[in-house]
């Protein structure tokens, strides 16, 4: 099985209440509202200071090479409110780093929880993943307990240089196994 094929397949996928999709030019708006806002972004990446910043941002890292990259639109409104997305996907190893983030008014209702636990388990069961991490802030705990709930298991604490601001942080990697994972 190649895991491109697989993620062209998984394309379009959905939950109980989100759809996730490739990002489109139309979201530029919803991406604004949330690049625009540092609220929103305290562990992201920098808050986009025009729109032109955010129009370059949505078109060069979430559009550009859309394989494994999910805009995170809600079902009852029709907007995109976050993405999800393989950052350092390794094909051959077939291991891969998950990162995220939602706009803060659709924070602490489980709809994070609800896209990673099911990204999950198209990982394992579609494109036979063997190993997911996620990189999380050691301050973030709204992500420790997303990845938590979702089963991965924290595996190191580390300090590093955050790749937009340069200065030293501390974080936590969680990660979960195809073998340790448990199909509901």
């Amino acid at each position: 099985m190649d895991i491109w094929t697989e993620l062209g397949r998984y394309a379009f996928w959905t939950t109980e209440r989100l759809i996730m999709r490739p990002f489109a030019f139309s979201d530029r708006d919803d991406f604004w509202a949330i690049c625009s806002n540092p609220q929103n972004l305290n562990f992201i990446f920098p808050a986009q200071a025009s729109r032109y910043e955010s129009d370059y941002l949505l078109v060069h890292y979430f559009m550009k090479a859309p394989l494994g990259i999910w805009a995170i639109e809600d079902k009852e409104t029709g907007k995109m409110i976050g993405a999800i997305r393989f950052e350092k996907l390794n094909s051959l190893s077939q291991i891969t780093e998950i990162g995220y983030f939602l706009h803060r008014d659709f924070w602490n209702q489980g709809y994070m929880t609800e896209c990673l636990q099911t990204l999950v388990y198209l990982s394992f069961t579609a494109m036979d993943l063997k190993a997911l991490k996620v990189i999380i802030h050691q301050e973030n705990a709204a992500s420790h307990r997303v990845a938590q709930k979702s089963g991965f298991r924290l595996t190191r604490e580390f300090k590093g240089s955050d790749r937009y601001s340069h200065k030293m942080r501390s974080y936590a990697e969680y990660q979960i196994l195809k073998g340790d994972y448990h199909y509901e």
